[in-house]
């Protein structure tokens, strides 16, 4: 695996998407946190609404307790998580992120036409389909509940603010991802079930 090295400390490259990211762990052990992985993980629930879905992930990796979901930052996150840390090197690591991105800028790279992803077939009855706009229908539902909660929790300094702030904002990405491929598992019955398809289409536009 390759690794870059700020300072003292050795971050283990990931290549996410042909991008450069670090593990959150990595990032806060080279802005000197204590509490590395939950400093920095404290940083972003807090300013969550600044990082765009290109900025971080969470990725199933190896760790000492097995596999498990584990944050990762691309270089303009971590230039973000630099931003907003207020360590005595975050002034250098944030340079050190900016050398690294005008060097892979500068870098000149091969374009090659992506391979088509591979498709499959289902064979999913009308009821399937039914049950499946549910569950994302129930699923935005909680989410919604989740939103509205965030900002009384925050009024009351509650500890919970933090998780159900970073849940709704990824759960809200996960519903926008899936709201058009179940769309097109519906359309599948409107010229069997005119009555059905528009009982679901209100489903899933229902907000």
């Amino acid at each position: 695996m390759t690794t870059l090295t700020f300072q003292t400390t050795t971050l283990s490259v990931i290549n996410q998407n042909n991008q450069t990211y670090f593990t959150a762990n990595e990032i806060g052990q080279a802005l000197g946190y204590r509490n590395p992985t939950s400093d920095v993980k404290r940083i972003y629930e807090r300013n969550i609404d600044e990082f765009t879905p290109n900025m971080t992930a969470l990725v199933d990796m190896q760790t000492a307790g097995g596999i498990q979901k584990v944050r990762i930052f691309s270089l303009r996150g971590c230039h973000l998580i630099g931003m907003l840390s207020h360590t005595k090197v975050a002034k250098e690591f944030r340079k050190w992120v900016l050398d690294i991105l005008d060097r892979e800028t500068a870098q000149p790279k091969q374009l090659s036409l992506p391979e088509p992803e591979k498709t499959y077939d289902t064979n999913t009855t009308a009821k399937e389909i039914h049950d499946l706009v549910w569950l994302l229908y129930s699923h935005n539902e909680m989410n919604f509940l989740l939103g509205r909660m965030c900002e009384p929790l925050r009024a009351i300094g509650s500890h919970y603010y933090a998780d159900i702030k970073t849940h709704y904002v990824e759960y809200k990405r996960h519903y926008d991802k899936c709201l058009p491929i179940l769309k097109r598992f519906v359309e599948q019955i409107k010229a069997d079930n005119p009555k059905a398809w528009e009982g679901l289409q209100y489903r899933l536009t229902a907000k």
